[in-house]
């Protein structure tokens, strides 16, 4: 009978992208609500949203990159130094906020683009592509900043951040999980219904098929790629704002997260599967994971563990076709 029911579990699951997620979702509010009786209040999960809301803007970048078949191992330092640039902009230099924003976000765009040339063009495998990246821009970072963080105390008189409101709240709901939602239920749709978005899954799924159909792999991956980039610029502006300061070595260990929340939402590293939605639950966990050993009084070194065993475990169930062996 057991046997039976976890065939049929498997058998669905692979008929239906949000299965998987769901359950790890289940499983998640289960144990954490087992291990501290201060887990389910509203209270508590209006924090998780709030800390889930820049990993999951890293998240749905990275979604795209791995729904193609290739992988980012650099979203924490886009975030990190995005945010010493537009802290630098915003504080040092007195940028207008509209001026430094778009900047910054253009700054995401050029080392997205920069990273699928690499890939694309000169056919250097994106691992090792957006590892390289990973330590040029926190040395970029280091050298901007000096190896010190800036923050409204950087300059005297003190100066606060001029675009700290994305931290802040409307009507008591928080405006970066408002983002972060937007955007996902956005990249969402245009991935399911726009064929540009479909062409990130048919890359995915089979490259020479999708070249055969007629579609531009190339620009496909290139374009993923950018808009990685994007968002871990708009990760980095959204952090910032909401530990008031930046640092080079901001978001240490979120790259760990980042692919963990995308394994979790049911989208396997072989690409052409899952869906945004999935990974919305997936960063949700992932939070939730760094809340739980707060509220249990461990310490929260141990984050990197526990992240690292779901990130194993996730694996080997969203592997392509996992559930129906």
């Amino acid at each position: 009978m057991t046997v039976a029911v976890w065939r049929s579990f498997r058998r669905i699951a692979s008929e239906n992208p949000y299965v998987r997620p769901l359950f790890f979702l289940i499983i998640a509010i289960s144990i954490a609500s087992a291990l501290s009786p201060h887990f389910l209040t509203l209270r508590n999960f209006r924090a998780i949203l709030i800390s889930a809301s820049p990993l999951m803007i890293l998240a749905i970048g990275e979604a795209l990159i791995i729904m193609t078949g290739m992988i980012d191992l650099g979203p924490e330092s886009v975030l990190a130094s995005s945010g010493v640039v537009i802290a630098t902009m915003d504080i040092l230099m007195g940028v207008p906020t509209y001026v430094s924003i778009t900047l910054t976000l253009l700054y995401g765009a050029l080392i997205g683009l920069t990273n699928g040339i690499l890939v694309v063009k000169a056919r250097i495998p994106s691992f090792v592509v957006t590892l390289g990246m990973y330590w040029g821009l926190r040395g970029l970072a280091m050298v901007i900043s000096g190896g010190y963080p800036i923050g409204p105390s950087s300059v005297s008189p003190s100066r606060p951040l001029t675009f700290g409101a994305v931290a802040g709240s409307v009507k008591g709901i928080p405006v970066m999980v408002v983002i972060a939602i937007s955007l996902s239920i956005f990249v969402h749709f245009y991935i399911s219904e726009f064929k540009k978005g479909r062409d990130i899954y048919a890359v995915g799924g089979n490259e020479l098929a999708a070249r055969n159909c007629g579609i531009n792999v190339d620009a496909t991956k290139v374009f993923v790629f950018v808009i990685s980039g994007i968002l871990g610029a708009l990760a980095g502006i959204i952090m910032t704002a909401w530990i008031s300061q930046a640092y080079a070595w901001t978001g240490q260990g979120m790259t760990l997260q980042t692919i963990a929340a995308v394994v979790l939402g049911g989208i396997p590293f072989t690409g052409g599967f899952g869906t945004i939605i999935g990974v919305v639950i997936g960063s949700f966990v992932i939070a939730m994971i760094s809340d739980v050993i707060v509220l249990i009084g461990i310490s929260p070194l141990y984050t990197y563990i526990v992240t690292a065993i779901v990130l194993v475990l996730a694996g080997l169930q969203a592997r392509k076709g996992a559930f129906v062996k």
